[in-house]
């Protein structure tokens, strides 16, 4: 029997950043043709998994706790897990569901759950948290991995309505139809983030995205055209791996002599002795991500950090950095939010190198919000 606590959660399939923009849309237009799929709001939250056992309760976080090596757990933070855990006593009951407030973005919700307990709660005093449910993955005992997804929603309305908190929301599915885009375009002029769509028949695979390619799919505001902007900095790495692959690592440092040593040393590990894992990137001396900013009036302003670098690219940048510094790039993303003087723009990717075809001068804080 799986180990709902332990379980690694499902991903959603995303096509490659360098894909055509164009190829998302076309696989969604079939889908309308095909009536195959569903969808719902996606908030724009943290990930959470509610897991109800005679045993033990938790509501978990995607990210692994570096203290414990397991998925975190926030039920203590957040004020509707009474309710939750009373209305589930008939045997296990896994929920899915997004933890958000009403104005703030994903990484405002992270800044909450990673307080202290007293501290996370005095930080909801006049707005709390609440949970967006979007999936049920057992059911009073039922477990319904194996059940397509369009049944399993069908369950939401009830789980809902057993929890009873002005706090916790269900996700309204939908099909996929000819009013899907207008319905997603109404989404983003209310500031909302998108939407998730499924396969009719997809099943929940933990630690994957699904049997096959498309049958899930964030929808979320692209960017409308490219960004140019410059490199101006390297962000540092995490140092201390802390994945799920830790008995197979290969890379680590003696805390001893401070050598830098790569084979498996988890038992020496386990056992107290002087290795610590390394993060890839630390041990190869790799930045994290780079830092890109634009010129206004002058001064160069940063506005993102992009990750998701190639290795070849990681290598350039550690050897030769003084090559790359104010080198101009087009950075693709999601939606600009222009909550302060600068903009926010969400998983950034890099396009394409400019180099040789346009002057830094032309990365301005003007052109990228149109204002010229």
């Amino acid at each position: 029997m799986i180990d709902y606590f332990t379980s690694e959660p499902m991903k959603y399939y995303n096509p490659p950043a360098s894909a055509d923009p164009k190829i998302k849309q076309q696989k969604i237009k079939e889908m309308i043709r095909s009536r195959n799929a569903i969808w719902s709001e996606k908030r724009d939250g943290n990930w959470s998994r509610a897991v109800i056992t005679s045993e033990r309760n938790a509501l978990q976080t995607r990210g692994i706790s570096k203290k414990t090596g397991t998925y975190g757990e926030i039920q203590e933070k957040v004020l509707f897990w009474e309710n939750v855990v009373k209305a589930f006593q008939n045997g296990t009951t896994v929920i899915l569901g997004e933890i958000y407030r009403n104005g703030d973005i994903d990484k405002d919700i992270g800044s909450i759950l990673r307080c202290l307990v007293d501290k996370a709660l005095a930080r909801q005093k006049d707005n709390p948290l609440h949970w967006y449910i979007f999936d049920i993955l057992c059911l009073d005992g039922i477990d319904m991995m194996n059940i397509p997804v369009e049944e399993r929603v069908k369950h939401i309305p009830e789980v809902v309505k057993r929890i009873n908190s002005p706090l916790v929301q269900g996700a309204v599915y939908k099909e996929v139809d000819d009013n899907f885009f207008n319905e997603v375009e109404d989404i983003f002029a209310a500031n909302g983030e998108g939407a998730v769509i499924y396969k009719k028949n997809a099943i929940y695979m933990p630690g994957k995205r699904g049997p096959r390619a498309w049958d899930s799919l964030k929808v979320k505001q692209e960017i409308s055209t490219d960004i140019d902007c410059l490199i101006t900095g390297l962000v540092p790495c995490e140092k201390t791996y802390t994945g799920k692959d830790i008995a197979t690592w290969q890379f680590w440092r003696n805390t001893r002599t401070g050598e830098l040593v790569c084979g498996t040393y988890f038992g020496d590990y386990q056992t107290g002795g002087a290795y610590e894992p390394l993060t890839r990137n630390y041990y190869n001396n790799f930045c994290g991500a780079i830092e890109v900013s634009v010129y206004d009036k002058g001064k160069l302003v940063p506005i993102c950090n992009v990750a998701g670098l190639t290795d070849d690219f990681k290598i350039q940048l550690r050897d030769n950095f003084e090559d790359w510094y104010l080198c101009p790039i087009a950075i693709g993303g999601m939606m600009i939010s222009e909550a302060g003087t600068i903009p926010s723009i969400r998983h950034p990717y890099i396009r394409a190198i400019r180099k040789e075809d346009i002057d830094p001068t032309d990365c301005t804080l003007e052109k990228l919000l149109n204002r010229g």
